[in-house]
């Protein structure tokens, strides 16, 4: 298929339209004028906003949910052969192609700027986009995030490039057709996937091809304080010229240095290996990890030819993405932030952007995990993630459908965190009690994280009337 018959399609329906990645398809094929439909298991906010755009959205999975005007079916990785709605699209002979199909059909019209790696692509992404965005380079933009600018995750401009937050959870990234790359960095997450079958390095194969498919007209940009991504880096460097390095720590060919984070956000310099500066960039986001992403904007900002005023103003108009480290509400003077968080580096990395701004005050996290699996893989990582919040509440594991794990229970956790010597760790037994437990231990200028891939994001949304309400 390709975009001219993806543009012919009488109706497009998705499997999953609900989730971030899809529903960002979705608008886009909206705003093509491409009819779309779609089921997912529950309403949410982008829900309502595909119906705003003429989408019509059916709740839960159902034959009938494929009408006779159905002539393409969408569906994720994760979508089983004996869902419904595959079985009678298989019944009557319409196409079934993957999200990453899709994408891949949409890129080719584009030159593709893909972000990829294992923790902070949807971040990079939204500074990659608004870099292009403010600098009247009008992209076309797919994220696994609502970027607070567009108020949106997805965007269709008439400029050359599309910016892609890509996804290495089915390894369906490699086949992406990428012109600009990045990695911000690797670390072993979505090992269930069967393509990887547990292997760490099986996944970083796939890695090592995203870069190779990359063409000598373009380049890949490269985190080299991640281990693995400068052990690749280095790997292929002989034969790859067109790799550009970037570190907060070490020499590159980006580097960052002199960091300060304040209520109004992060200020920073950006050293060229040439000796070139950038001096006193602002952004008004939290977090030295974000200081470092912003490399990634400015050496494609760079090689794109804009200048230093511009690459200023493409990183000041970065205001955050939905649920990175974004505040949902505040109580006498306390700060609820929601984080989509789900991994131990995201974890550790984040509270300790919420401990500097914090200062003196507490910290306070609530935790859901996220999926059986991931704790018990990364169990031993997740016990160590926390040092840096004064109180941990833990939430019962978010199964994402998949049974119990015998030692990646919420007990389990609650009982690893406190053998690491963390003194105040508290185990949340309903979703209904965490406001009570919350109410009698915060204070002005303390930070309540709520962090996790679940439902802790409405839980975060709610804190704030909660705690007014006891």
């Amino acid at each position: 298929m390709n975009f001219q018959d993806l543009k012919n399609q009488s109706k497009v329906h998705f499997i999953g339209l609900g989730g971030i990645g899809m529903s960002a398809l979705a608008f886009i094929l909206r705003e093509l004028k491409i009819p779309v439909q779609g089921s997912d298991l529950s309403e949410n906010y982008l829900t309502a906003k595909l119906r705003d755009k003429g989408a019509t959205y059916f709740v839960g999975h159902k034959a009938e949910n494929i009408t006779d005007d159905v002539s393409l079916i969408v569906e994720t990785s994760i979508i089983k052969a004996e869902n419904p709605e595959i079985i009678e699209a298989k019944k009557r002979n319409i196409p079934i192609i993957t999200r990453a199909n899709l994408l891949a059909i949409i890129m080719k019209e584009y030159k593709g700027i893909t972000i990829a790696g294992t923790h902070g692509k949807t971040s990079t992404t939204g500074m990659v986009s608004l870099m292009l965005e403010v600098n009247d380079l009008d992209p076309t933009v797919i994220n696994g995030g609502v970027i607070h600018y567009f108020g949106s995750n997805s965007k269709v401009g008439k400029g050359e490039y599309l910016v892609a937050e890509s996804d290495e959870s089915d390894a369906s990234f490699v086949n992406l057709p990428t012109f600009i790359g990045a990695i911000t960095n690797l670390e072993p997450e979505h090992l269930e996937f069967s393509g990887y079958a547990g292997s760490f390095e099986t996944q970083k194969s796939y890695f090592e091809r995203y870069v190779n498919q990359i063409p000598e007209s373009g380049f890949c940009v490269m985190c080299i304080d991640s281990l693995e991504v400068e052990t690749l880096y280095n790997k292929l460097l002989p034969t790859k010229p067109n790799l550009i390095s970037y570190s907060a720590k070490k020499s590159a060919d980006l580097m960052v240095k002199n960091v300060t984070m304040d209520v109004a956000g992060l200020t920073f310099d950006v050293v060229f290996k040439n000796g070139r500066e950038i001096s006193e960039i602002k952004m008004p986001i939290y977090g030295e990890h974000n200081a470092s992403n912003a490399l990634v904007a400015i050496a494609i900002a760079d090689k794109l030819g804009l200048s230093d005023e511009q690459i200023k103003k493409g990183l000041a108009a970065f205001n955050g993405v939905k649920r990175r480290f974004t505040k949902v509400g505040e109580y006498n003077g306390a700060a609820i932030i929601d984080d989509y968080g789900h991994h131990p580096t995201e974890i550790s990395t984040t509270l300790k952007a919420a401990r500097a701004l914090a200062g003196n005050h507490k910290v306070i996290c609530v935790f859901q995990p996220h999926k059986y699996s991931r704790v018990k893989s990364l169990f031993a990582e997740f016990c160590s993630a926390f040092v840096d919040a004064d109180c941990v509440i833990v939430c019962d594991v978010y199964s994402a459908g998949q049974t119990a794990i015998a030692g990646a229970t919420q007990d389990d956790l609650v009982a690893g965190i406190k053998n690491t010597g963390h003194q105040n760790v508290i185990k949340l037994h309903s979703e209904k009690e965490l406001a009570a437990i919350i109410k009698p231990i915060i204070s002005a200028g303390d930070i309540v994280f709520c962090a996790g891939a679940g439902t802790i994001t409405y839980w975060a949304a709610a804190l704030s009337d909660q705690l007014k309400n006891l």
